[in-house]
């Protein structure tokens, strides 16, 4: 008999398992096997139906097999929301079909999640965090099913009232359930197991525009910028996608902007927002698009070396132009 077991219970379904007896000598210990990129796992287990131990061998095949590229989209819908759109590509190179993916975002309203046909979506709270998780997987629950490599799938989109940042789409392979043949391995073991198959482990991360940047009501621009700035000098320097010499004059243009807006300074905030936007501009011509082309989010393909990634400038210049708007209408 059988028994599942409640180990990787965040990928239920994303794994493989093969079982057989494992050689004696073996100590209990998961251990990746270089030429396969699977984990083996040899535990000494109890059988509960012969009330007998012996020494077992399973082979966990983690959901990061594959090779995607993920495109987002991000507009201003007439009801003053963000729409954002995703469209995620399999890499012919891929070793599994690409069976879902999630990001963690500050707002997002679920009865706007757009789903393709053959997905399924959900929009919920994080259970650690004070972020919502938005996720979609592939609606089938076989092993191997989902977005094949070589192939693409566009159509999945979410609104919200928050603006973009840049943030990290979670993608993970299809792979059927992992299970033992008895109770499993020991606690130690089972919390390395959890280690390795949670959700920001067992995936691949790429960069894309998320819900993240708050924006209250009534509208307060002097919030919503510091709230970009924050996002800039944390999350994009960490993830290296704006240079040191660039991020001096945004920093100083932000703050200078902040203090126009507790001032009530609107002609020096709006002084600010268009220094800034023209820096933007003068690393990337094209940054007020709402499309990003071709551009592949792990940026392969750089024709020349920026000061800013390209995701990151259209972002923080969609994000510039919104406050912008805002005050200009309150303004008039």
């Amino acid at each position: 008999m059988t028994y599942q077991t409640n180990i990787g219970r965040a990928a239920v379904g994303l794994f493989f398992c093969l079982v057989c007896s494992a050689p004696k000598a073996q100590e209990e210990a998961i251990v990746l096997d270089p030429s396969t990129g699977n984990y083996v796992i040899n535990y000494r287990g109890f059988n509960l139906d012969t009330g007998t131990r012996s020494w077992q061998r399973v082979i966990f095949v983690p959901a990061t097999k594959i090779d995607p590229v993920a495109k987002s989209r991000f507009k201003l819908t007439d009801q003053g929301l963000v729409a954002y759109h995703y469209k995620v590509k399999n890499a012919s190179t891929s070793q599994q079909a690409l069976s879902g993916f999630r990001a963690l975002v500050s707002q997002a309203n679920r009865t706007s999640q757009v789903v393709p046909q053959g997905w399924r979506g959900s929009v919920v709270p994080d259970r650690n965090t004070t972020n919502m998780r938005l996720n979609w997987s592939y609606s089938r629950q076989q092993a191997g099913d989902g977005l094949k490599p070589g192939n693409s799938q566009s159509g999945f989109g979410v609104e919200s009232s928050d603006l973009p940042g840049v943030g990290m789409l979670r993608l993970r392979g299809a792979t059927p359930t992992l299970a033992f043949p008895d109770e499993g391995p020991s606690q130690e073991l089972s919390d390395k197991l959890d280690e390795l198959s949670s959700p920001d482990s067992d995936s691949v991360p790429r960069l894309a525009a998320i819900p993240r940047i708050p924006n209250p009501t009534p509208f307060n621009a002097a919030v919503v910028l510091g709230s970009i700035q924050q996002h800039v000098k944390t999350d994009m320097v960490s993830m290296q996608l704006i240079d040191p010499a660039l991020l001096a004059p945004v920093d100083r243009g932000l703050t200078q902007a902040i203090a126009a807006a507790q001032g009530g300074n609107t002609p020096s905030l709006l002084h600010e927002i268009m220094n800034l936007r023209q820096l933007l501009k003068q690393e990337h011509a094209d940054v007020d698009k709402d499309d990003d082309g071709d551009r592949d989010d792990d940026d392969k393909n750089k024709a020349a070396k920026r000061q800013i990634d390209k995701l990151a400038a259209r972002v923080l210049d969609f994000d510039l132009k919104y406050v912008e708007r805002r005050v200009k209408g309150e303004k008039d």
